[in-house]
């Protein structure tokens, strides 16, 4: 029972638990009134810088850490886009599909990756830089409804699935070495 304490003591720590909290809570803004999802997504994403900043800072990176943080990131970002697109009627749903794709093959191929190569990937920068922008503009056109900021969202969104898709190939096209004895 102690040893089952310590190891999840080691997997649940700060970092973690803010991406825990991001991933808990961002279902809420499909209950609230447009100020308050809007204030919500902006606090929550604010959280994503925060578990990175922690996890690297207190050294306290882990696997689950690599599959909870983007796991949080496309629950804030697809639940956001979902309320903006149906029930605010603020965007169309093409923006909410094409992430949607593009995080679908990135978790169905980290998975894989995980199951044949038995390793997490850890996430590409132009998939940061994406969620980040995203997360940037989601408020900023929800404000001001210039769609000018959704624009980049779109190419972000097909470059870093490319990014991802020839990261995926070049992992898998890799020989796994069998381990020492």
């Amino acid at each position: 029972m102690v040893q089952l304490i310590l190891a999840f003591s080691e997997v649940m720590n700060l970092p973690n638990i803010v991406s825990l909290t991001r991933l808990l809570l961002s279902p809420l803004m499909l209950f609230l009134e447009f100020p308050q999802a809007i204030a919500l997504f902006i606090l929550l994403a604010l959280t994503d810088a925060l578990d990175g900043f922690l996890a690297r800072r207190l050294k306290q990176e882990t696997d689950l850490g690599r599959v909870l943080d983007p796991l949080a990131d496309k629950t804030l970002l697809l639940t956001a886009l979902y309320v903006l697109t149906y029930r605010f009627q603020m965007i169309e749903p093409t923006l909410l599909f094409s992430l949607l794709f593009r995080d679908l093959f990135i978790l169905l191929g980290g998975g894989h990756i995980y199951l044949t190569k038995g390793f997490v990937p850890k996430a590409r920068m132009l998939g940061k830089l994406t969620t980040a922008y995203i997360s940037f503009a989601i408020p900023l056109y929800a404000l001001f409804k210039l769609e000018l900021f959704l624009y980049p969202a779109y190419v972000l969104i097909f470059l870093s699935f490319l990014d991802y898709l020839l990261f995926y190939m070049k992992t898998l096209s890799k020989v796994k070495l069998a381990p020492d004895p």
